[in-house]
Order: C-alpha cells, then structure tokens, then sequence
C-alpha cells in the first residue's frame, strides 16, 4: 500500500539504494583525510590550491546520488523491456504497473545521464585535475560509470543478464568511488602522494564486496523468477547452495579488508613494528557490533529461501544500512585517530 502511495518517480529511484552508492563515497573521503596527515606536500595543502575537501565531498555525493537514481531508472526500464518484471509480476516497478511510460523513461535516462556528466566534469574541474592528465583518466572512468548503470539490464547484451552485475559492483560501489575520491583530494599523482595507496585500494576493495553482497541477495531472492526468463545471474549459474556459500565470503573478506586498511595505516603512522598487538584487539573491538550484525544477517539470509521476497527485502535493507554504519564508523575513527591521537598532539 506504501508504494502505491508514492510518487511513481520516487518509487523507481529506489531510494533505499542511496545510502549504499554513498557509502564508498563517504568512506573514500574519510581514507582520505586518514591518509592527508602523512602526506605533508598534496596538493590541496599548497598555497596555489586551495579546494576544500568538504566541497569535494559534497559535490561527490550529488554526483554519485545522480548516477545511482540514474542506475535504477535503467534498470526499470530494462527489465520491462526485457519483459522480467511483467514475468515476475512486480507491481512495485514503475514501467510494469503502468505509472510510467517508456519513452517518458528514456527521456528521463537522457536528462539524468548529461546531469551526471556534467556533475561530474565540475567536481573534476573544482579538484584541478584537468591541469593533468589524471583528470581526463577520471573522467574516462565516470563516462564508464555512466555506460556501466545504463548497460546493466539495457540493450540486447545487458550484462547484468550474464552474470557480470557482481563483478560491475565490486568496481563502481567499490574501487572507483574510493579510489576516486583519493584521486580528487590529491593522492596518487606523484610518488611523494603514493605512500598509502594500499590502504585506499584495501578500503575500496572491502567496500566492493560488501556492495556485491547486496546484489547477491537481490539474486538469491529472484533466482527462481530470473532463471525461469533466462536471466542468468551468478546466483542462477552458481545455484542456491553455492550462492549462500558465495554470500559468506563476500560479507568475511569484505568486512575484515576495510578494518585491515585503517590498521595498515596505523602501523605506518604510529610506526608499530607489527599489527598482531593491543591495539588490533581494540579495533576488532569496536568493530565488533559491525561484525555481529554481518553474522546474524547472513544467518537469516542463509535460514530463507529463494522467493522469500518478504525476509530477504528485510535482509537487503539490513545489509544496506550495517555496511553504512561501518563506514560511518571507520570515519568517526580517522577523526579520532588523526585529530586527537596525532604525533603531534597533546
């Protein structure tokens, strides 16, 4: 009855979705300022550059939240076209319950793709990236994104009907928004802005697979429907046993790696001479409420079975929301880290 109340646009930009598209952004920018400390020449600490990262910050959610909604527009109308969700007799998308037209979709798709673009384009020009050539290899990047959201259930060879979304996610929720924000706050250009390169690409490689965990639940709960319209998805390739065992080790690597990354920098910063000490048990910790709610979301997911749209929409938002709290978390502790723990001080 809810979503019988909404606006048919809202109701198709999925906005449960967002706080996960801007996950990777907020944990890329709280990496980031971790890492600025131990960084003394970047470029946004020089006097000729001045660009706040809280503007980089901000202008780096509208573009992720724009491509996200334009992600989720493509994917309604793709899977309609496709005739997935008349099929499956999903009421609750817009295009098969009639509330929007296709071609009144496909312009919206135009609208929102040249938006984000053009979002885009100003946060790389704002970070002065366009002075060098990292900024035209970002850009490239975004235009991939922006391929990437449309082509996931469009077009005759939608690769999203291949089983190719898990791998497409890890990449975009994951590796690109962190490492990109890394980029756009400085890092990465030359060898002196490199030193913790690592602890980006751990963070963003953490955050990928939990992303990919919360696509791997949307299959699991479709796997019947998509493999019975031949939409092959890793969990209809993999099967249900082999999907859940998938899920583990999506949700086990994911949430050790982003924890590692912030104790891999501390061992570079506070000079520890290895990472097996107190303060290792500390974080894992104050993580641990992260990590109980990644167990008992895995039990439940593991406890239904494909179809249980009612437990598994549950479970969705559930995995959403824990991976948020754990970035917002991993933030609180670079502050605490960086602002109050520092060398320098008292």
């Amino acid at each position: 009855m809810y979503l019988r109340n909404m606006n048919p646009w809202i109701q198709a930009a999925r906005l449960r979705t967002l706080p996960l598209a801007l996950s990777g952004i907020l944990l890329g920018a709280a990496v980031s300022h971790l890492c600025r400390e131990g960084n003394p020449l970047l470029p946004h600490q020089t006097a000729d550059q001045t660009t706040s990262p809280w503007l980089i910050l901000l202008l780096s959610i509208i573009t992720a939240t724009l491509l996200q909604v334009l992600s989720n527009y493509a994917n309604d109308l793709g899977d309609f076209s496709k005739g997935t969700d008349v099929a499956a007799n999903r009421t609750d998308r817009a295009l098969a319950s009639g509330s929007i037209s296709a071609n009144t979709m496909k312009t919206a798709l135009y609208f929102l793709g040249s938006a984000t673009l053009l979002s885009g384009v100003i946060l790389i020009s704002i970070s002065g990236l366009f002075q060098s050539d990292a900024g035209w290899y970002l850009l490239g990047v975004g235009i991939l994104a922006i391929a990437a959201a449309l082509g996931y259930t469009l077009g005759k060879n939608a690769y999203g009907y291949w089983g190719l979304g898990d791998l497409s996610v890890v990449l975009f929720f994951g590796i690109v928004p962190v490492m990109g924000m890394g980029l756009l706050n400085g890092f990465f250009h030359d060898v002196s802005t490199q030193k913790y390169t690592d602890v980006f690409l751990m963070a963003g490689v953490g955050m990928g697979f939990l992303s990919a965990g919360v696509l791997n639940v949307n299959n699991y709960r479709d796997l019947q429907s998509d493999a019975d319209i031949g939409k092959k998805t890793l969990a209809v390739r993999l099967g249900r046993t082999k999907t859940l065992l998938y899920h583990r080790l999506l949700l086990l690597f994911g949430g050790a790696l982003i924890p590692t990354s912030l104790l891999t920098f501390e061992k570079r910063y506070f000079e520890w001479p290895n990472l097996l000490g107190s303060q290792t048990l500390f974080l894992l910790g104050v993580f641990s409420p992260i990590f109980l709610q990644l167990s008992s979301h895995y039990q439940s997911v593991k406890s239904a079975n494909p179809g249980d749209r009612e437990i598994l929409n549950r479970q969705l938002k559930k995995l959403s929301l824990t991976i948020l709290a754990m970035v917002l978390l991993y933030a609180a502790l670079t502050f605490l880290i960086i602002d109050f723990l520092g060398p320098d001080k008292d």
